[in-house]
């Protein structure tokens, strides 16, 4: 590594290594009263084997997507689009299911739809020079109208029964199938973070693109790279959605978006980039998801999940601001 880039990359790295210790511990800290409170007003409901299967099933849903958005978010960019890009997507892929095409030939177009509407998010903020919030909030609302033209006035529910038998009933020792390969992906998002060059880059930009630029960094690549990822794993979040609920319709993915942005930044992950951990967004994807769990469990009106979640974003932002005033 050359010297130039030694100097943008140190720093970032200390920095990155003085992040997270607190916010996690602070993270499962609130997970087990959660988890305690939420059992004891379902009378242990929550411990059943069905609703586990269902948290873990929605968690990995979540953090699917959420390990590129965090990856778009440390380069100091972010996607409000992703729910969209999983409705379009899950619009493309279930029109290719009721045509008669095999599970096999559907995945990679699930795939290929959501890096080529990642694809196109990341041209418009590099070469248009748009600011990523301002694109992404144009193509949302170009890919949700583009979901009622696919779909028309129908829904499809012409879901192969093998997509929800693999990724949702099947299970690998005590965790269903799509849960490991969160897993998998999460571990393995977080050592190319720690270990390589391109992870290392990650932080250097968000911390400072311009000197990150004069090191030798080339910023475009990277958020090119970050953005397509973040919609390629929204199109496989969008193939197991309809594992789990076999049938697509115009709001698909509606409101999924706050989800993953709140999983990402619950988890310390800091909107103005350069410092977050992939473990920190698995951990607040399980508080979103336990808090969604705990208000069908406990028979609470579903608008209170909205409340819920809004409550979460504002939080994590305050914390995330405190934290950034304080390190300043």
């Amino acid at each position: 590594m050359s010297e130039r880039v030694a100097t943008v990359i140190k720093p970032v790295l200390a920095s990155r290594r003085r992040l997270p210790a607190g916010r996690e511990v602070l993270l499962l800290a609130t997970l087990a009263v959660l988890v305690g409170l939420i059992s004891l007003g379902s009378h242990g409901a929550f411990w059943s084997r069905v609703n586990l299967d269902n948290l873990f099933v929605g968690s990995a849903i979540t953090v699917i997507p959420a390990i590129g958005m965090t990856v778009v978010i440390l380069t100091g960019g972010i996607d409000v689009s992703t729910g969209s890009v999983l409705g379009l997507t899950a619009a493309i892929g279930g029109t290719c299911f009721a045509a008669g095409w095999s599970l096999a030939a559907t995945v990679p177009i699930f795939l290929a739809s959501g890096a080529v509407l990642g694809l196109i998010n990341a041209l418009l903020i590099i070469n248009g020079r748009i600011p990523p919030v301002i694109a992404t909030l144009g193509t949302l609302s170009i890919y949700r109208m583009l979901v009622f033209i696919v779909l028309g006035s129908n829904w499809i529910t012409a879901i192969p029964p093998a997509l929800t038998t693999i990724f949702v009933v099947d299970h690998l020792l005590f965790l269903p199938v799509v849960a490991v390969i969160a897993l998998v992906f999460l571990i393995g998002a977080a050592l190319f973070l720690r270990h390589f060059r391109w992870g290392r880059h990650v932080y250097a930009l968000g911390n400072n693109e311009e000197a990150a630029r004069l090191a030798g960094i080339r910023p475009e690549r990277i958020k090119l790279a970050a953005y397509v990822m973040l919609g390629l794993l929204t199109g496989f979040a969008a193939l197991l959605t309809l594992g789990q609920s076999p049938m697509v319709q115009t709001s698909t993915g509606s409101g999924f978006v706050l989800q993953v942005i709140a999983a990402v930044v619950l988890g310390g992950t800091a909107l103005s980039g350069g410092r977050g951990t992939m473990l920190g967004t698995l951990l607040g994807t399980l508080v979103v998801q336990v808090v969604d769990d705990g208000i069908v469990l406990l028979r609470i009106q579903p608008f209170w999940g909205g409340v819920a979640l809004g409550a979460v974003i504002l939080a994590a932002i305050g914390l995330s601001a405190h934290h950034e005033i304080r390190g300043a």
